[in-house]
């Protein structure tokens, strides 16, 4: 047998690893047995958006306590801080006469500071919920766009949810009496117990990936499947069956062997004198890979201008925003995550149109664990975040799929009640929303009592004990999604722990 030099073996290895980034590491629809009685009767287009914000994410600066109340309003949370709070100041949304979001001249409590760090610490645009009583959160300054869907009612706030095995009181999980999730503050336990949607086993599949593994065939022999991560792999696609698309954040790129060099190496290992299982393998992602690269780069190259038509609230083509306009964008918009949406956007157009059924895309962004600095580090994560999702919403809009589509925010955990100077530090419970078309706006789960040491505090800081779970945030989606009752317990095994199975948010 030929021999091949150990140099070519690992530029070879590294081919395949360029194959695994076009997605062919994602199971191959000819060899999926499909379970159509999972999923019979479902004949619509849905699509999950899962936007993990990595590092824990202050969700109290995020959405800031706004009442009255003396335990749960903003008093007792300046209480907590004293350096990183931000101010009781009510703003006021630019509207147009259409009521429309109107920021033309840029985010007027930005842009009148020029740094987002002062803009962040300003104040917070005030809710009202359907009786007109204070909603009890209000968005930061930086989050303008999203300010504006959640007045529309496209926005769910969910307070205090996170990692939890089963309800308990802070007596109870200190006593050990109620299981704790393990390796409560560290941040690669927690994400992949996010992950796997169930709290007390580290060593399982990621609940998305159960979903496919339940729904395997659901869309046929497309090349796109169940599940797209953009930019990376994650846990949270990973099935017992089947495996996850890992598709470039700004859209597929073509790959050819277009030098001898590399020419000459795949026609060495092609023409070897004996097969091997190497040899198999290397031949099944090359033709798995090629199919699916010339599918996904004529799709993407059909939609490059998908957008380009449908202005957002600064007067700008979706997804770009004018430097003279929006000084403080300029180093966001060098980021990935406008771009990273505008990418899922014209996926899922894709997807419709091919006649998929259900997809679950993740979308990584990280820089949220901010011990130091937050006024600067954690106001920029939010101002590209709120830029991100309203033009992804509109763009739902424009296609007509904004009640198909729901985005879901995570993250490993939440930040302290109490800030540690210039920062905050590693916590437990915090709060997240959903938003979409299907969304019923307004605040779900409970407020907590934010006084360091309190009962709704596991230690001294303001480490809040979640009272929702990640499971009940997860079924309720899901069930949205069109999974029934016992696909959701299958699914996340810990819902049986919890009386409320469905939060209620979604129609």
């Amino acid at each position: 047998m030929k021999k091949i030099q150990r140099r070519n073996f690992l530029k070879l290895s590294s081919l395949a690893s360029l194959y695994a980034i076009l997605g062919i590491n994602g199971t191959r629809a000819d060899e999926v047995q499909t379970s159509p009685e999972n999923y019979d009767g479902i004949d619509d287009y849905k699509a999950i958006v899962v936007y993990y914000k990595g590092g824990g994410n202050d969700g109290l600066n995020m959405f800031v306590p706004s009442s009255d109340d003396p335990l749960r309003g903003y008093e007792n949370y300046a209480k907590m801080r004293t350096n990183i709070r931000v101010n009781n100041k009510e703003l006021i949304l630019p509207l147009d006469s259409n009521g429309r979001l109107d920021l033309t001249l840029g985010n007027p409590y930005a842009t009148g500071d020029r740094m987002l760090n002062k803009a962040y610490l300003k104040g917070f645009y005030r809710h009202k919920d359907k009786n007109g009583n204070d909603l009890g959160c209000g968005t930061n300054a930086v989050m303008p766009e999203i300010a504006h869907l959640v007045n529309k009612g496209k926005v769910a706030i969910v307070a205090n949810c996170g990692n939890l095995i089963m309800p308990g009181t802070k007596e109870e999980f200190k006593n050990e009496v109620k299981p704790i999730p393990g390796f409560l503050y560290a941040h690669n336990y927690q994400t992949k117990l996010a992950f796997n949607g169930e709290a007390g086993e580290l060593d399982y599949s990621g609940w998305a990936g159960r979903v496919f593994d339940y729904w395997k065939g659901i869309n046929g022999d497309s090349v796109y499947g169940l599940n797209i991560a953009m930019g990376s792999p994650t846990h949270l696609f990973d099935g017992d069956e089947t495996a996850p698309i890992i598709y470039n954040s700004g859209g597929p790129e073509s790959y050819r062997f277009d030098n001898d060099t590399q020419r000459n190496m795949q026609k060495e290992y092609l023409n070897l004198d004996r097969r091997d299982m190497f040899h198999d393998l290397y031949n099944m992602m090359r033709i798995r890979s090629f199919r699916m690269e010339k599918k996904m780069v004529k799709d993407w190259e059909a939609n490059k201008g998908a957008f380009k038509d449908i202005l957002n609230a600064y007067g700008d083509p979706l997804f770009t925003y004018s430097p003279d306009k929006l000084d403080q964008t300029k180093p966001i918009m060098a980021g990935k995550q406008t771009r990273t949406m505008e990418t899922v956007a014209k996926l899922i157009k894709i997807g419709k149109e091919d006649g998929l059924k259900r997809q679950i895309f993740y979308v990584p962004d990280g820089g949220y664990d901010s011990h130091n600095d937050q006024s600067a580090q954690h106001s920029s994560r939010l101002r590209g975040l709120s830029l991100a999702l309203y033009d992804f919403y509109l763009a739902m809009e424009s296609m007509g799929l904004e009640d198909k589509v729901t985005v879901i925010t995570i993250s490993d955990f939440a930040r302290s009640t109490g800030d540690n100077g210039d920062g905050t530090d590693h916590a437990w419970g915090g709060n997240y929303f959903m938003l979409g078309g299907a969304v019923k706006g307004g605040l779900y789960g409970t407020l907590p009592d934010l006084t360091l040491g309190s009962e709704d505090d596991f230690g001294h800081k303001g480490r809040l004990i979640p009272t929702t779970s990640f499971t009940q945030y997860y079924a309720t989606v899901l069930k949205w999604f069109g999974l029934n009752d016992e696909a959701l317990h299958k699914i996340l095994p810990e819902l049986k722990n919890f009386e409320k199975k469905d939060l209620g948010c979604l129609k």
